[in-house]
């Protein structure tokens, strides 16, 4: 996926319909973490806030992956020093924490105000293809629609990445033609095309 904003983007996330609905039984909303705030969680994970002097040095990182560049169209040569100092000026952003042993492992967000809401998230590479994504995003939209009144969100990814498009589909996102973007892919050439997800059952 595409974000826009700070240096970051992110990637899509598998889950079926059917565990998003048992993660919806689950859910709840806390703030017992005397460190950080959480937004919203579940017996898994926190989307909790994103603290800079701890989650920056993780977050860059991840950004200097080439498959991490490669799969969200970012050639990515900040310094730490300069990705640290820009500005967070996203409309949501959290660190994903695992709750078991309260290590974050990844960061979601979605576009700063003034443009359409376009969401991203990175899962850090050694807890990837573990299911978090999935619990991410769940708790993300449920966060989104519920708490921060959203009316709808998008989402853009390339055609290559067909389980991302995979992904959105089963997460009830639709095609959006009308808005699919000419940004090209820096290896590909290809064209974003667009999701949408419009508020219904949250």
């Amino acid at each position: 996926m595409v974000a826009r904003g700070r240096a970051m983007r992110a990637p899509t996330w598998h889950f079926h319909k059917q565990r998003l609905a048992k993660v919806r039984k689950r859910v709840y909303y806390v703030n017992v973490n005397e460190n950080r705030k959480i937004y919203i969680a579940d017996e898994v994970i926190s989307l909790s806030e994103y603290i800079e002097s701890t989650d920056d040095l993780d977050c860059y990182n991840c950004w200097c992956e080439k498959k991490t560049q490669e799969d969200y169209n970012s050639k990515f040569t900040d310094t730490f020093e300069e990705f640290s100092s820009q500005p967070i000026n996203q409309r949501f952003l959290a660190t994903i924490v695992n709750n078991v042993d309260d290590i974050p492992i990844g960061s979601i967000w979605v576009s700063p105000e003034g443009v359409e809401p376009d969401i991203s998230l990175i899962i850090y590479k050694p807890y990837r293809g573990m299911g978090f994504e999935s619990r991410a995003l769940a708790l993300g939209l449920k966060y989104w629609f519920e708490v921060l009144k959203m009316k709808f969100i998008t989402a853009g990814c390339y055609p290559h990445d067909v389980v991302s498009m995979k992904i959105l589909a089963d997460c009830g996102f639709v095609r959006d033609q009308k808005n699919d973007s000419n940004e090209k892919h820096y290896l590909t050439g290809e064209d974003i095309i667009q999701y949408v997800y419009v508020k219904n059952d949250f």
